[in-house]
């Protein structure tokens, strides 16, 4: 789909800071991340809603996330715990119209930072962008620990 921002990282047309891609998903940073570390794992084929994916692709990008988890903590990221989550749909505050789940990096004691970016998120404010050299160096790092194909 040619106006999805995802669709068009997914092209390589518009910019990302890429920690695993395969056949069926790409595996990135959040451009506004709620905690460092945050990254979305997207399916190269457009869908708004997840009951638009296969069932195999629906079962690969919950793979990939279990993943992205494990490189997140043998990277050194702060990550206690995590959260993976999906907001299927506009009317669940789905805010690019293209399936995405995100792994969100958790800390012991971060509950206000982040119930704090939760609600934000909700009412629309992402805060400011995050500068890309350190998108980058975070994707890297991660990536170091990404298995080659999962």
């Amino acid at each position: 789909m040619s106006d999805c921002i995802f669709c068009s990282i997914v092209s390589g047309s518009a910019p990302a800071s890429v920690v695993y891609r395969d056949d069926l998903c790409l595996a990135f940073m959040d451009l506004f991340p709620m905690r460092p570390g945050h990254v979305l794992v997207i399916p190269h084929l457009h869908s708004v809603f997840i009951d638009g994916l296969d069932r195999a692709t629906r079962g690969h990008l919950f793979e990939v996330a279990n993943a992205v988890i494990r490189a997140q903590k043998a990277a050194g990221l702060p990550c206690d715990g995590n959260n993976v989550f999906l907001n299927d749909g506009p009317a669940a505050n789905q805010h690019v119209p293209h399936v995405h789940l995100h792994v969100l990096p958790r800390q012991q004691g971060d509950l206000h930072r982040a119930v704090f970016s939760f609600s934000t998120r909700y009412l629309n404010y992402f805060g400011q962008e995050a500068h890309r050299n350190r998108l980058d160096e975070l994707a890297q790092r991660i990536a170091r620990h990404m298995p080659q194909q999962v």
